[in-house]
């Protein structure tokens, strides 16, 4: 056998290899290198990390309501900035209670109150105060736990620390500020706002209820006022008759010591069905008896114990 027929036979035995080893799925190396190499467009897909499938699902956390107050300021409708206090309640959506303060203080003397109906553990400032009970919240009854309220108090033009001059057609304008505002706050029931105020206060609770539900029907569920007076220009009468004459009565409630002349006069000779009145004679009352001074232990009937009887009626 010459050179030339080797030749001939080792290139045929080395195409029939070629042949086999395609057959059996082989690629040559350049083939093999470039299909393990990743092209730049693609993407390592993530792990996910394991879990145990045996530990409990995580919990959601729901946004809690804080309970601090909250300053505020608010402008009435002639310019005059006035100051507010929100205290929110416990849950969103719960009935709102607007504080309206007496003419010798300002909004802090609601402090302890509202501390009480927002109902949760703030307060406390005092554990004893002989010239201002209503800032003692040892005496206060208790609220159920589930039970908590928005609160919003503001202070009168020209009211911090007491009233220098009065103002009657001014604060009535500062009332319907007021009102305006709290319905627009975060958080509260629209439909379950309650009013209540202290002497000229406790004009403005019943003034201020039949203003609202003016411009937002039904909102306003009911005032509870200690000591009026017509003392914002508006007869208290004529607004307790207002709310009674609704499609649904708003009741009013009035607390006077009949020792107090103004509120006597006022209280004593209302006789709409949406009404009733709880004086003090003149032996039980602290002071004068004339607005928070009604807001003292040992009262009969005690005082919070029918703003709290008044709340869970209208609310």
């Amino acid at each position: 056998m010459n050179k030339k027929e080797i030749r001939v036979i080792f290139i045929a035995l080395f195409m029939v290899g070629s042949i086999l080893f395609s057959a059996c799925g082989g690629a040559p190396p350049t083939e093999m290198n470039e299909k393990n190499q990743q092209s730049p467009e693609e993407k390592v897909p993530e792990i996910a990390p394991e879990t145990d499938e045996s530990a409990p699902p995580a919990e959601e956390k729901s946004a809690e309501v804080p309970s601090d107050p909250q300053k505020t300021r608010f402008i009435t409708s002639d310019g005059v900035e006035l100051n507010g206090v929100y205290y929110p309640a416990g849950s969103a959506s719960a009935p709102l209670v607007i504080l309206m303060h007496w003419a010798p203080g300002d909004q802090d003397d609601w402090v302890e109150i509202a501390y009480w109906l927002q109902n949760r553990g703030m307060g406390g400032l005092s554990t004893s105060n002989e010239t201002a009970p209503w800032l003692d919240s040892s005496w206060f009854p208790v609220i159920e736990p589930e039970k908590s309220y928005n609160v919003f108090t503001f202070t009168f033009r020209n009211c911090e620390k007491g009233c220098k001059s009065f103002e009657r057609e001014e604060w009535y304008i500062d009332v319907q500020a007021a009102v305006e505002y709290a319905y627009e706050l975060d958080s509260i029931d629209k439909d379950n706002i309650i009013m209540i105020g202290a002497s000229i206060g406790s004009d403005g609770a019943v003034d201020g209820c039949a203003y609202l539900n003016q411009i937002h029907p039904d909102a306003c569920k009911g005032a509870l006022s200690f000591s009026p007076g017509n003392y914002l220009t508006i007869d208290y009468g004529e607004m307790v008759k207002d709310l009674g004459t609704a499609s649904d009565p708003k009741p009013v409630w009035c607390l006077y010591a009949e020792s107090d002349p103004e509120s006597a006069a006022v209280c004593g000779n209302i006789t709409e069905n949406n009404y009733a009145p709880y004086s003090y004679p003149p032996d039980v009352i602290f002071s004068n008896g004339h607005g928070m001074n009604l807001i003292v232990p040992n009262q009969d009937p005690d005082p919070l114990e029918l703003m709290l009887e008044f709340l869970a009626m209208v609310s």
